[in-house]
C-alpha cells in the first residue's frame, strides 16, 4: 500500500483485493468430505479418485484469477518482471506445452478476463513464457470481423504479435464445447446461449464430419474467410501458426490440406478431416483418380499403419509441421473410424498405461459396416429433426420427441432378427466402453406385447438400461476438454505411422 502506484491508479488495489478474496473464498469453500469411491484397490478406482482430487481442488479457476492479479501488476508494474538477455526465438511459443494450452483454453475462459482485452492476457502470457517484452499485439476475432461466423457457430482468435523483430500470428480455432458465459446475469438466458452454442457445434460435427454433407459447410467455409481476411492484415514476413482443440484441430487439418495456410500447427483431441467435404470444398486438389483412391481406402476401414501409409502417399505431401496430440481413447478418436475420415500432419497418441479406462474408440471391432453407417444415419436424421428448433426450449422438446419415435420403431420391430441384432451390438459396444454397468442380453421378448408405457416397457426389457455409469460419462469428458487431459499429457507418445 506504500508504493506511490496505488496513489496514482486508485482502482488497482481493490481489483487486486478482489481477485484474493475470490481466491481466498474457493479454498474456504474447498469440499472435505471424503470421496466416496469405493475402496478396492482396482486401478478405475485410483483414476476417479485422482481426477476428484484435481476436481476438487478448482486448479484451473484459482490459475485464473492468480493469472488476473499478474497481468494487472504485469501492466501497472513491469519493473517487478525480470527480461532474460537472450533474444526471442521463433516458434518458441508454439513450442512451449503450456503455451498451447492457455491460449486455446483463453476463448473457453474468456469470462474469467471480462476485466482485460485479449491483448492484455497474451501480453502477459508472453512475457510469463519467455522473459521477454512484446512490441505489437493485435487480436483478430472471427466473431467481430465476420457476421457469418456467430450465425453459424464459428469462432476463432488470431493474435498477431512481435517480439524482437519477430513477427507471428497464433491463430486458435475453438472446439466443440460450448462455454457458460457468466457476464450474463440471466440464468436463462445463459443456458439458452450455451445450448444453441453446442448445437450449432454439434450440427456441423454430425454434418459435416460424421456424415460428409455439402450443405452443412458453413463453418469450414467461413474459418476459411478468416484465413483469407488475417492473409490480407498481416504484417509482411509474419510466421501464421494455427491451434486447434477437438472441433478447431478439425480446422487446422482440413485447412492446412486444403490451402496450406500454417507455417506450423497443433492440435489437441481434434476431430479428423472428412474428405467428402473436402472435395465440395476444394475438388481440384485431387484428380479424379485420386479422389476414387482415396475414397476406397477409407470407405470402411479399421486404422492400420499400412493403410495410414497408402493414404499419405496419396495426400500432396506428409505435413510434418502439424502435430496432433489426443488421449488414446478420447471420445473424438471414434470418429476417425468413421468412412472417409483421415488425419494430416503427425499423430502423437497418449495412453492410461497405470490405469483402467474402458472408452473403446475402435468401432469396427464392435459394429460391422451396416451398423456403422446405421451410426451416422441416426445423427444425420436427428439433426435434420432438430434443423427448425430456435430455441433451447425448443431443441430439447424436439429431441425428445424424436428418440421418443425411434424408440417406438424399435419396438415395433425388435422381433426381426437384423433389429435385434443392430441393437444387441450397439448396446454391447456401449456396455464395452464402461458406460453401462450392466451387460446387456439378447432380446428374447417382442414388445408388442406389452401393455406398460414405452419407457417402462423399454426398461423393464432391458434393464441394463438402468445401470447407465455417470462416472463413465464424466471421465469421458475430462479426458476430453483441455483442462483435463493435459494433466495426461507427460508421457512418451505412441506416434501413429
Amino acid at each position: 500500500m506504500k508504493d506511490p502506484l496505488f496513489k496514482q491508479k486508485k482502482m488497482l488495489h481493490p481489483k487486486l483485493i478482489d481477485k484474493a478474496l475470490k481466491l481466498k473464498n474457493i479454498d474456504e469453500t474447498h469440499k472435505k468430505e471424503e470421496s466416496q469411491l469405493p475402496n478396492r484397490n482396482r486401478k478405475i478406482n485410483k483414476l476417479k479418485r485422482l481426477i476428484n482430487m484435481i476436481d476438487d481442488e478448482n486448479v484451473g479457476l484459482c490459475q485464473g484469477y492468480l493469472t488476473q492479479m499478474k497481468v494487472l501488476i504485469y501492466h501497472n508494474k513491469a519493473s517487478l518482471f525480470d527480461e532474460r538477455s537472450e533474444k526471442y526465438h521463433p516458434k518458441e511459443l508454439l513450442d512451449d506445452v503450456d503455451f498451447r494450452m492457455k491460449i486455446m483454453q483463453f476463448d473457453y475462459d474468456r469470462y474469467l478476463y471480462d476485466d482485460f482485452t485479449p491483448e492484455d492476457f497474451l501480453d502477459y502470457l508472453i512475457f510469463e513464457k519467455t522473459q521477454r517484452h512484446a512490441s505489437f499485439i493485435k487480436s483478430y476475432d472471427a466473431r467481430v470481423l465476420l457476421p457469418d461466423a456467430e450465425n453459424c457457430g464459428f469462432s476463432g482468435i488470431a493474435y498477431e504479435v512481435k517480439i524482437d523483430g519477430i513477427r507471428e500470428c497464433y491463430v486458435t480455432f475453438k472446439g466443440t464445447e460450448a462455454d457458460m458465459d457468466y457476464t450474463e446475469n440471466s440464468r436463462s438466458k445463459r443456458l439458452e446461449k450455451f445450448l444453441l452454442e453446442g448445437y450449432k457445434d454439434w450440427n456441423y460435427n454430425v454434418n459435416a464430419i460424421l456424415v460428409g454433407k455439402s450443405e452443412e459447410n458453413d463453418q469450414l467455409v467461413v474459418a476459411r474467410k478468416f484465413m483469407s481476411y488475417l492473409n490480407e492484415h498481416l504484417k509482411e514476413n509474419c510466421l501464421v501458426y494455427g491451434l486447434g482443440h477437438s472441433l478447431g484441430g478439425h480446422f487446422v487439418q482440413t485447412l492446412q490440406l486444403t490451402d496450406d495456410y500454417f507455417k506450423a500447427g497443433y492440435t489437441l483431441n481434434s476431430a479428423p478431416v472428412n474428405l467428402k467435404q473436402v472435395q465440395q470444398i476444394k475438388p481440384d486438389l485431387f484428380d479424379e483418380t485420386t479422389w476414387k483412391k482415396l475414397f476406397e481406402l477409407t470407405n470402411q476401414k479399421t486404422v492400420t499403419n499400412i493403410l495410414n501409409r497408402e493414404i499419405k502417399r496419396l495426400l500432396p505431401r506428409e505435413y510434418p509441421e502439424i502435430i496432433n496430440q489426443s488421449f488414446e481413447q478420447d471420445l473424438t478418436q471414434v470418429f476417425y473410424e468413421i468412412p472417409y475420415t483421415i488425419w494430416v500432419g503427425q499423430k502423437l497418441e497418449y495412453n492410461l498405461n497405470n490405469w483402467k479406462y474402458p472408452f473403446k474408440q475402435h468401432l469396427a471391432s464392435y459394429l460391422s459396416e451396416e451398423e456403422i453407417h446405421s451410426y451416422q444415419h441416426f445423427f444425420e436424421q436427428l439433426f435434420v429433426y432438430l434443423q427448425d428448433s430456435n430455441t433451447s426450449t425448443q431443441l430439447m422438446r424436439s429431441t425428445l420427441g424424436f428418440l421418443g419415435a425411434r424408440v417406438k420403431i424399435l419396438q415395433a420391430d425388435i422381433d426381426k432378427p437384423i433389429t435385434s441384432q443392430f441393437f444387441y451390438d450397439y448396446s454391447n459396444y456401449i456396455y464395452e466402453s464402461g458406460i453401462f454397468l450392466d451387460r446387456p442380453q439378447e432380446i428374447t421378448e417382442d414388445l408388442n406385447t406389452s401393455q406398460l408405457t414405452m419407457w417402462k416397457s423399454s426398461r423393464r426389457e432391458w434393464p441394463f438400461l438402468k445401470s447407465l455409469n455417470m462416472d463413465m460419462l464424466d471421465l469421458s469428458v475430462y479426458f476430453h476438454i483441455i483442462s483435463g487431459v493435459k494433466y495426461f499429457l507427460n508421457k512418451k507418445p505412441n506416434k501413429i505411422e
